[in-house]
């Protein structure tokens, strides 16, 4: 089975779209974004599509990479005195000498809609667990490993999982043995950044496998999982059970759960 993204995220807007139309004032998104990195850049005009598909503002803050870290503070100090700024995102990465923690930070958490500050729920965490309960995916007493323990899946999934008393397995980039955990998983949720790092030969055929890791791979936008995981040719691998794939499975539904937080924010 194929755990498309979009008729989820479709779901989400026909519901906010009937919120935004009972606000007294429109929802607006500031998005800041450093540098000219092509997947940042896309995440970034998807957003913008969205936002004008739904009756949502946008206003994109476009950066040089040589911007200095205090200009970008005082930008999003100006952004949340703003009362017309509903929502503010800082498009990650950010340049290698940038200090992101404090960048972040500086966000009011009232318009903090990626949810680094705890009052909103992480878009892409939770947008992998809209698509296990859309698709009625049971993950009560599963195998659940997460592979990559980043700030913007991996640990806010993690936390989500044990507030609801289920203990996934952890898998960052010390794990020796990446290989024998995903072969015990049920379900696999791969959000390390590494194009093909799941391999077919890693996998069961039982396995459900999310692919949350996205980065550029010669001028495409390509995701964790290889794509021999779900289309093996050799007759010695087995297909997955079910799996989303990249693009079209976690990213349409994370950017759903962002614009779901900016309406929260601006009510």
């Amino acid at each position: 089975m194929i755990l498309y993204g979009k008729p989820i995220a479709q779901e989400i807007y026909q519901e906010l779209k009937k919120k935004i139309d009972d606000l007294e004032i429109k929802p607006s998104l500031a998005v800041v974004l450093v540098g000219e990195d092509p997947a940042s850049l896309q995440y970034v005009h998807a957003k913008e599509k969205i936002a004008e598909e739904i009756g949502i503002g946008f206003k994109l803050y476009h950066l040089p990479g040589i911007v200095l870290e205090d200009n970008l503070i005082n930008l999003i100090c100006d952004l949340n005195k703003n009362k017309y700024i509903s929502g503010i995102v800082v498009q990650l990465p950010l340049p290698k000498e940038f200090d992101t923690e404090k960048m972040l930070k500086a966000i009011t958490p009232t318009k903090d809609i990626d949810g680094f500050s705890g009052k909103y729920s992480v878009p892409t965490a939770q947008a992998i667990l809209e698509i296990l309960k859309f698709y009625n995916i049971d993950i009560k007493n599963k195998n659940i490993l997460i592979v990559g323990h980043g700030r913007l899946v991996g640990e806010p999934l993690e936390k989500i999982l044990l507030k609801q008393r289920i203990q996934p397995n952890v898998c960052d980039s010390s794990c020796k043995d990446l290989a024998e955990q995903t072969l015990r998983a049920d379900i696999i949720v791969s959000c390390a950044g590494i194009p093909g790092l799941i391999k077919a030969n890693m996998v069961s055929k039982r396995a459900i496998v999310i692919d949350a890791g996205t980065a550029e791979s010669s001028g495409k936008i390509v995701g964790d999982v290889d794509k021999e995981v779900y289309d093996a040719k050799q007759l010695h691998y087995n297909k997955v059970s079910s799996y989303s794939p990249t693009p079209g499975g976690v990213g349409p539904v994370t950017v759903a759960m962002l614009m779901k937080n900016l309406v929260e924010a601006t009510k």
